[in-house]
């Protein structure tokens, strides 16, 4: 690969070797991509070092094939002062894509060659012909055989690229691009220009350029383009044919067309010098204002969403809460499932050896549970002996431990003592109603005569005095006061009628459980329902309140670019941001009927709000939210 032989300082190293074809040689331009976006064919590509001086920037439209690229390499070629008598032209890489067999990819003459909107960065450097920089966009070709898909998607990509926050901010020429040398109407130049107008407001023909390219008679192509009622400032002759014309000749050919290249050359720069001159002097477009209405439309779009979003949340907080309500009320409905059955039941259970029971057989019951009959007196003084051991035992020691006390003291200390669990458990065991007083009566005597040294004695005569007073128990149950009567526990039957059993009737409850099933079902579906309910309501409130400040963001934007509108565009541009509102509140009526309500509430409180955005501090975005956000406040979780 040659080394470049370029005499332009400046480009030094910044050159490729492309090819070289009679004589002359092509050098691409390495350029630095400052951006590239694939999903809508958009490039930005520098060459230079960048720098803060002045900006001029052309558009170049046109239809397949015209040459637009060509241009491009034309501006090149004349700013960075290439002549007619050097063996070299410098160029930039035409095609994103390559074509022919290695990539499958064939291109026809009629298709675009440029499928990228390429928008090349040409900086100033020492040398260059004007001490400024120079902004060219070169667009893929209307009109092919892609047909009106291509062309729409085309403008498209063109409209997203001149809003970015990445691109131009004026546009200074807009370059019409066409073959003059052919026969044609130019009516879709006109065409063209018209989609451009609607895109950029109506002072586009007071940059618009028309660059006629290859061989033209200037006269006749400006009478031809305005017949057809197309707006124009000038016309260029852009001869680019001539551009990478062979440098080397053949002898063959005649010394008059060797002058005729040198002619039209010279021709050419001639032109570009025109234009360039014009370009320097010529008004701007601004597309900052294109920008804000693109911008504006996507805050109204976003508005738009988010209401929505934000009126069918509020409709669910509405749906969630009556959900909650009727499973609250089946929960309780149904929360005694599960109930408990209390069934009394009898069981007979033998008694120790020396008892007996009398059982009414009418009442099933045991009405009296006490000892036998069967030689009561030696029984009872058997067991009254037992007892008065055991109690005189324990009257004994205590009276060991508290010989100082009064007749009283002792008296008292035996009836709330031991005395009262011995009376206690004999009135257990024998069914009879023995006094613990009796106990401490006839034990406590004794106790104060002769204290604990002889407490065994007393165990012996409180025996034979708790036999004897058992047995006056026993007698009392069936005193005659009360007849043949029963009485016990209600039994109202004869004492005669009882049978004397050696068991007892023992009453039980057993509790049993039962669960409703239909009940239950229901009850477990109302617990889930409404678990479900509630979660999907704390949800949706965080929801609303995201969609709130969302929405609020939106409004406030709209309001402020409205107003930006209007001041950079001097007064044209005069947008109502309550009536843009208004606009909205027209194409959500058309929406879900359960959410239009909850939508046009939230518009008509962001139109009452529009006096407190603060436009005259764009970057206070946040604060004017804050402010309409109180009034949204009003905006209830659930209706």
């Amino acid at each position: 690969m040659d080394k470049p032989q370029v005499n332009i300082s400046y480009l030094k190293g910044k050159l490729t070797y492309h090819s070289e074809q009679n004589g002359l040689k092509r050098y691409l331009i390495k350029t630095k991509v400052e951006l590239r976006n694939e999903e809508n064919c958009t490039q930005i590509l520098s060459i230079g070092k960048p720098n803060n001086l002045p900006i001029k920037c052309v558009l170049l439209l046109g239809e397949t094939g015209v040459g637009k690229t060509t241009v491009v390499n034309g501006v090149i070629n004349y700013l960075y002062g290439v002549g007619y008598h050097d063996n070299y032209r410098l160029c930039v890489k035409e095609e994103l894509v390559s074509t022919g067999p290695a990539t499958g990819v064939e291109r026809m003459e009629t298709e675009s060659q440029t499928d990228y909107i390429s928008m090349y960065i040409l900086y100033y450097q020492q040398g260059m012909k004007y001490k400024c920089n120079f902004v060219v966009i070169d667009t893929p070709g209307f009109a092919d055989t892609r047909g009106t898909q291509h062309q729409n998607n085309v403008m498209k990509h063109l409209e997203e690229f001149l809003t970015t926050d990445n691109s131009i901010d004026s546009l200074h020429c807009i370059g019409l691009v066409a073959k003059a040398c052919t026969n044609r109407d130019f009516t879709f130049q006109k065409d063209i220009l018209n989609e451009v107008v609607v895109l950029l407001g109506n002072n586009v023909p007071e940059i618009t350029n028309l660059f006629a390219t290859f061989a033209v008679e200037k006269p006749v192509v400006d009478q031809i383009v305005r017949n057809t009622g197309m707006n124009f400032i000038d016309m260029f002759d852009f001869d680019n044919g001539v551009l990478f014309a062979p440098h080397r000749l053949s002898d063959s050919v005649m010394e008059e067309d060797r002058s005729m290249l040198e002619y039209r050359w010279k021709k050419m720069q001639k032109q570009y010098g025109t234009f360039f001159t014009a370009l320097m002097n010529a008004p701007t477009v601004s597309v900052q204002i294109l920008k804000e209405k693109k911008l504006l439309q996507r805050s109204l779009k976003e508005l738009k969403l988010h209401v929505e979003e934000l009126a069918r949340l509020l409709t669910a907080i509405e749906t969630n809460k009556k959900k909650l309500i009727k499973y609250e009320l089946q929960e309780e409905r149904n929360r005694d499932w599960r109930q408990e059955r209390r069934i009394p039941s009898k069981e007979r259970m033998k008694v120790p050896e020396g008892f007996h029971a009398h059982n009414c057989p009418k009442c099933n019951q045991t009405c009296i549970f006490t000892y036998s009959l069967d030689k009561d007196d030696q029984k009872a003084g058997i067991i009254g002996g037992l007892a008065g051991v055991l109690g005189g035992s324990a009257a004994g020691a205590a009276g060991a431990a508290a010989t100082n006390m009064t007749t009283s003291s002792v008296a008292a200390a035996s009836s709330s003592g031991m005395a009262a669990s011995i009376g206690g458990w004999v009135t257990y065991v024998l069914g009879g109603s023995v006094a613990a007083t009796e106990v401490v009566v006839m034990a406590g005597l004794p106790l104060i005569l002769v204290g604990g040294v002889v407490g065994i004695t007393i165990g012996t005569v409180a025996g034979a005095a708790c036999g004897k007073m058992i047995k006056r128990a026993y007698s009392s149950n069936f005193s005659s006061g009360r007849g043949d009567v029963c009485g016990e526990r209600g039994c109202q039957h004869l004492i005669s009628q009882h049978l004397t059993e050696k068991e007892r009737i023992v009453e039980q409850v057993n509790v049993e459980s039962m669960i409703n099933d239909d009940m239950k079902e229901l009850y477990d579906v109302a617990v889930s329902k409404k678990n479900d309910a509630m979660a999907k309501l704390d949800s949706g409130r965080q929801k609303v309140a995201l969609n709130k400040r969302q929405a609020t963001e939106d409004f406030v934007w709209i309001v402020i670019r409205t107003k930006t509108l209007t001041r950079i565009s001097q007064g044209l541009q005069q947008v109502n941001p309550s009536e843009l509102l208004d606009q909205v509140i027209a194409e959500i009526r058309l929406g879900h009927p359960e959410h239009i309500h909850h939508a046009i509430h939230v518009l008509n409180l962001l139109k009452k709000s529009i006096k407190m955005v603060n436009v005259s501090d764009d970057e206070d975005v946040s604060g004017n939210c804050d402010m309409v956000m109180k009034l949204m406040e009003n905006i209830p979780h659930e209706s």
